[in-house]
């Protein structure tokens, strides 16, 4: 649970979601490629992290891989779990990647 809160899936197509440009993991050939296998037999059953902070709406948090190849796919709508982060950079007054 998400702050004592229930956690709510929404389906929202791909192309409304933002990658950010400094993800750090790199994908392979071979994980690409088992990745689509899966999606295509099962779908994606791990939903997005997204952010739905102001200011940071739509922002992926986790699950940048399965974004990219449900793009890859033509999916037109993946689970996405809504978090609250805000730019915790500010606060902190350190660089991290969300």
């Amino acid at each position: 649970m998400y702050k004592g809160k229930k956690i709510n899936i929404s389906y929202i197509n791909p192309s409304c979601l933002s990658p950010v440009a400094y993800n750090p993991r790199k994908w392979g050939e071979a994980a690409i490629e088992k990745l689509t296998d899966s999606i295509k037999r099962f779908g994606i059953i791990d939903p997005l992290i997204v952010n739905s902070a102001s200011g940071r709406k739509n922002v992926i948090i986790g699950g940048h891989f399965r974004y990219k190849i449900a793009k890859r796919l033509g999916i037109k709508k993946v689970p996405v779990v809504y978090v609250n982060i805000p730019d915790i950079k500010k606060r902190y007054n350190q660089k991290l990647w969300i």
